[in-house]
Order: structure tokens, then C-alpha cells, then sequence
């Protein structure tokens, strides 16, 4: 029944009358480097993440130090924070050491692989081996 109904309303009132179904695009992930620089840029904007986008692709508009980043280029979740009934996340991205500061849950971490289990284990185990001096 789940799939007569459009299938139905599809032949009845032809397939251009039906909306598409699509999944909403997810919204750009802001990143700063400081704290206070995406706090205040949140402000500008009014916490929206299209309209701080926007800002960050006027070459003239004061940056503060963030940008626009790549849902692929976060590594992993490096600290976290509220402040003032906002949750903020610190993730790691591959092209900086420097941690990059986003809306919490902004961004979907990846699961940790199989090899970075596996290389935590090895390094406690190499250590417990090692002769004491």
C-alpha cells in the first residue's frame, strides 16, 4: 500500500504534479579556529548557516578566521563545550593541527576505524614490555 499510493496519484495527475523527494541538503558546516570568533559570527548572522555561508564567500567581509568546511575533512571530535545554553563541538580537520570550532552536532564524526583501535592496543602493549630503568 506504501508504494500503490504514489504510484496512483503519479498515473492520475501525471508525474510532474508530485513534488520530488529528495533529502534536504544539509547546511555548511562553519569552523573557526577560535571560540569567540564563530560566537561572534553566529551573532552577525543571526545563527543561520546559509546566511553566515554567504558572509564567508564575500572576499570583502571580515572572515574572524573561519571557513566554510569539508564534511569529509573532519577526522574526529577533539573538545567540546556550552556555553550560555549553546553546545559547541572542537573537531580535528586533515588540513590543519589546529582544532576548528562548530555548532555541536553540526557535523556526523566517523566511526573509528579498526586501525586506530588497533594502534591504541599495541602502543599500551609496547609500553607494559618495556624495561623500567
Amino acid at each position: 500500500m506504501r508504494f500503490a499510493l504514489p504510484t496512483l496519484l503519479s498515473v492520475i495527475l501525471g508525474s510532474s504534479a508530485l513534488p520530488a523527494l529528495s533529502a534536504p541538503a544539509a547546511p555548511p558546516v562553519i569552523g573557526c579556529a577560535s571560540l569567540a570568533n564563530l560566537r561572534i559570527l553566529l551573532r552577525q548572522t543571526g545563527a543561520d548557516p546559509v546566511k553566515t555561508a554567504a558572509l564567508l564567500s564575500d572576499s570583502k567581509a571580515d572572515h574572524l578566521g573561519c571557513a566554510i568546511l569539508g564534511r569529509d575533512a573532519v577526522t574526529a571530535l577533539a573538545d567540546h563545550t556550552a556555553l550560555d545554553g549553546s553546545a559547541y563541538d572542537c573537531v580535528a580537520v586533515r588540513t590543519t593541527s589546529v582544532c576548528q570550532w562548530t555548532v555541536a552536532g553540526s557535523v556526523t564524526l566517523p566511526e573509528p576505524g579498526r586501525a586506530a583501535r588497533r594502534g591504541t592496543a599495541d602502543a599500551g602493549k609496547a609500553a607494559k614490555d618495556k624495561p623500567s630503568r
